[in-house]
């Protein structure tokens, strides 16, 4: 019964990979199984410290801290309980990192189960331009407007850029033939999508870092200083030569310019965020006001009361967000994860394992900046989920590479 349930996992897991992508209802249900599973599986192997990692760890470490919070929050229950709610994709993972552990096979299948998804996101996306496709979020043909298929562009631009990586290493995989030219052509496709086929700009920003990892870890850190400049301009002027992201440039600067003026723009919006959350996080700064408190005592720091409704879902900003409920412990233990990510890709022995996970970690660094991916739902699902597959992958053994 048990090697049953185990061989109908090593399909689930992947399961879980292509759907959550394609079809976000269908991937909840295979996580649903995959967790049933894992704890009529449970053993004590689960509890040998080969099997944990640091990121395991920290991952545990927040999500204990989000139940503590629940015990001093300021927050009436129903803000508390929507952040324990999209927090508790801390633990939902933790079962997968452990399961991955030492499986190569499964690891490989649920690689190329996500690889399967993006792939169809990106053919979606620019068939979008023709046809009006009955699962695309956008449904507005033609050049000059945004072609996102998923959720909404934010998303699917920060899972694309690390797409792009993940074809450029299978391009090189591949030294010659057929299928070098088509890894290398969904990875232009992919860039492409995001300069041109999207109306965001979160999308260019988080290219830069996945890019940069790339390069660093193909060439070295040296060669790849050298050529920034180059890849620079040239990542410019393809962003340039798109309509829509000229115009979302020109917003930008225009935004930025009136950030004091207007305050409701995107950047004068996440600007206001990050000049009251520190007051905010000023008055209990080592252990927060609790999980879920910065929905309602942010307000107390709003100019004008009506603002509220506007300002309070989220500082648009990771790091802030967790020190504005959590204090700088919350804060401190959401680097320390991204920190030890970083950590696990460099003592790795595997090239392509090894970038992926340099590359996501870059990428959820910088996103944090100006976004709360862990808050989000669909961003927290591809970074946890990623971090659960590409952890395992890292510390695998050399001799027993997927």
């Amino acid at each position: 019964m048990r090697s049953k349930l185990f061989q109908t996992l090593g399909w689930v897991i992947p399961a879980v990979y292509l759907t959550f992508t394609t079809a976000y209802a269908l991937s909840n249900v295979f996580l649903a199984i995959t967790l049933v599973i894992f704890l009529v599986t449970l053993s004590g192997r689960y509890l040998d410290r080969d099997v944990w990692s640091w990121p395991a760890f920290w991952l545990l470490a927040l999500w204990a801290m989000v139940l503590v919070g629940m015990t001093y929050t300021t927050a009436p229950w129903q803000w508390s309980s929507i952040n324990l709610g999209k927090y508790s994709k801390l633990a939902y993972v933790l079962p997968i990192i452990l399961l991955l552990y030492e499986r190569p096979v499964w690891q490989t299948r649920s690689l190329n189960a996500f690889a399967i998804g993006m792939t169809f996101i990106l053919v979606s996306t620019w068939l979008n331009i023709w046809f009006v496709l009955p699962w695309s979020s956008s449904q507005t043909p033609g050049w000059g407007v945004s072609h996102h298929v998923m959720y909404d562009h934010i998303i699917q631009n920060v899972m694309m850029s690390f797409y792009v990586v993940y074809a450029l290493l299978q391009a090189d995989k591949h030294k010659q033939g057929h299928w070098r030219a088509i890894w290398l052509v969904l990875a232009a496709g992919a860039v492409f999508s995001i300069t041109h086929l999207s109306q965001g700009r979160t999308g260019v920003v988080v290219l830069v870092p996945a890019l940069l990892t790339y390069g660093a870890t193909r060439w070295g850190a040296r060669k790849t200083l050298i050529a920034l400049p180059l890849a620079a301009i040239v990542l410019g002027a393809a962003a340039m030569s798109s309509s829509v992201m000229r115009e979302r440039i020109e917003q930008a600067y225009t935004e930025f310019s009136n950030r004091d003026a207007d305050v409701f723009s995107s950047i004068g919006h996440r600007l206001y965020n990050w000049e009251t959350t520190p007051k905010l996080i000023a008055e209990a700064p080592v252990i927060g006001h609790g999980t879920g408190a910065y929905h309602t005592e942010i307000c107390r720091f709003m100019d004008k009361p009506e603002w509220c409704d506007i300002f309070h879902w989220h500082s648009h900003n990771q790091y802030l967000f967790f020190a504005a409920d959590h204090g700088l412990i919350g804060a401190g233990l959401y680097i320390a994860l991204i920190a030890s990510l970083f950590v696990v890709a460099y003592k790795s022995p595997h090239p392509a394992a090894r970038t992926l996970l340099f590359t996501l970690a870059g990428i959820l660094a910088v996103d944090s900046l100006f976004n709360s991916p862990m808050f989000s739902s669909k961003e927290a699902e591809f970074f946890l989920y990623m971090m659960a597959l590409l952890v395992p992958m890292c510390r695998q053994p050399l001799s027993r590479s997927p």
